[in-house]
This record gives structure tokens, C-alpha cells and sequence, in this order.
């Protein structure tokens, strides 16, 4: 039998023990179970698709309102976010639930694939608009790096102008009301349609829950009136206004958990 060198063996010994003692550090396991049952209401209830078109219906009896009664000079627009809005991205909250990821891990993917469909009423409605001589402006904070994707998107399914004068997407601020701002310098904005307040007015932006209540009670006359609010379950400002103000180390299932209304 040979002989060990103990003297060569000491550095790899040293190793072992060393990873023993030190074990790499592991990711902690997402789960994405919570956005299950939103995703599948999304992609299978007849209640969400009643919803949406309810919202565009309304949107439409308000703008012929609107239009009748208008007294100015400017040319007419109408003003809507995209993601849940107009286009549907609920596949990409499916790939997220099965592969266990997060946005946004193949968001760029999915919105470069131009596949999403319309929301329910939603290009009805902004072609009926257009009949009547208004124009749609396509406010969004997707990134304008996707500008490109998301124009041939909205082309497909059929959507009125969508072309580089009336989309604005984001570069530096996600403040949407300066890019509102631009649209009003030449138009009279007579709707906004989103699924997020932050779509009608900054007020909305980086507020608690009960400060976003608050601000929804005190503008409730204009709720179906000049914002048409349109559903989303799966994700959106809601979910980080529960958690607004709390310690960034804190496990965020457990913080929702504390939002539950018992008995």
C-alpha cells in the first residue's frame, strides 16, 4: 500500500472544512401561488370579461355626453394606459407562476412577442371614438425601449393610432402627469382609462392604502364620469400600498397576511 503525503493533503483538507463550515448561500424559494387564482379570473371568468366591457360601455355613454355638451376649440382626446388597460399580459403572469419568476424575469420576451390580445371592449370602444373625431393617446410606463413591439402590437389588434404621435412611454419619470400635460397643451381630454389610479392622477403615486381610500372617496363623482377604471386582480400599485412603510427586510407574505380583514 502506498503512503499518504499528509503535507499534500493539508490544503484540500482545508478546503472540505472550509465549505463544510461555509455552505453557499441559497436564494430563497419564490412563490407565486398568490397570483394562481388572480390569473386564472383574468384568463377564465366571464364575470372579468363583463367587467371590462361594462367599463368600456360606460366610457362610451360618457364620451357621446361628453361631445354633446362640450363647449371650446380644441381638438378631442382620450387618454389610456396599456398593460391591463388595452392589452392583455396575463400570459406573462402565467410564465411567472409555472417557472417560478418574477417581473421582470421574460417581461421584455413577452412584450417583444406583440401577441398580447385586446381587453374586452377595449378597441371597440377606441374605434368608436375615433368615428367621432377623437383621438387615443397611449400613455404606459412600459419602457420606450419596447415602443417599437408595443405599436406593432396594438396594430394587430386593430387599435386606432397607434403610431409614434400618440404613444408615450416611459424614459425617465414613471410621473405620468407629465406626459398627460403634453396631450392637454392641444387637446381637451374628455376620459382617461387605466387599471391603476396612478393612470388618472399623481396624487395616486407612492401613497399608503388608506391614503389612496381617502383620495377615492373625495373624487368618487368622477369615478365613471371622466376615469373609467378598468380591473386587475394580478398586480399593481394596491399591492405595494399595503406594504408602504414597512421594513424592506420584513417577508412580504406575512405583511399581507396582517391586511386581512377577520371576524
Amino acid at each position: 500500500m502506498k503512503k499518504i503525503n499528509l503535507l499534500l493533503c493539508l490544503p484540500l483538507l482545508g478546503i472540505i472544512l472550509f465549505s463544510c463550515q461555509n455552505p453557499s448561500p441559497k436564494e430563497e424559494p419564490k412563490n407565486n401561488d398568490a397570483m394562481l387564482y388572480s390569473t386564472l379570473y383574468v384568463q377564465n371568468a366571464a364575470e372579468y370579461r363583463a367587467l371590462c366591457i361594462q367599463a368600456y360601455q360606460i366610457g362610451q355613454m360618457r364620451l357621446d355626453e361628453k361631445i354633446n355638451n362640450y363647449v371650446g376649440d380644441k381638438k378631442f382626446a382620450v387618454v389610456v394606459d396599456i398593460d391591463e388597460t388595452v392589452l392583455d399580459n396575463s400570459p406573462h403572469a402565467a410564465r411567472s407562476i409555472i417557472e417560478n419568476t418574477n417581473y421582470p424575469k421574460y417581461w421584455d420576451e413577452w412584450c417583444s412577442k406583440a401577441e398580447a390580445l385586446a381587453i374586452p371592449g377595449s378597441a371597440e370602444f377606441l374605434n368608436y371614438a375615433a368615428e367621432k373625431g377623437v383621438e387615443t393617446f397611449y400613455i404606459s410606463n412600459r419602457k420606450a425601449h419596447l415602443t417599437e413591439v408595443t405599436l406593432k402590437n396594438l396594430q394587430l389588434r386593430g387599435f386606432p393610432f397607434a403610431d409614434q404621435d400618440h404613444i408615450m412611454l416611459r424614459t425617465d419619470s414613471r410621473d405620468k402627469e407629465i406626459r398627460r400635460n403634453m396631450v392637454r397643451n392641444d387637446y381637451d381630454i374628455l376620459l382617461y382609462f387605466g387599471d391603476n389610479l396612478g393612470d388618472f392622477l399623481t396624487e395616486f403615486d407612492d401613497q399608503s392604502t388608506v391614503t389612496r381610500n381617502d383620495l377615492v372617496n373625495k373624487l368618487s363623482s368622477q369615478f365613471g364620469d371622466d376615469f373609467i377604471m378598468l380591473p386587475n386582480p394580478t398586480y399593481g400599485a394596491w399591492m405595494s400600498a399595503m406594504t408602504h412603510g414597512t421594513d424592506a427586510t420584513a417577508k412580504i407574505d406575512s405583511v399581507y397576511r396582517t391586511k386581512l380583514k377577520n371576524f
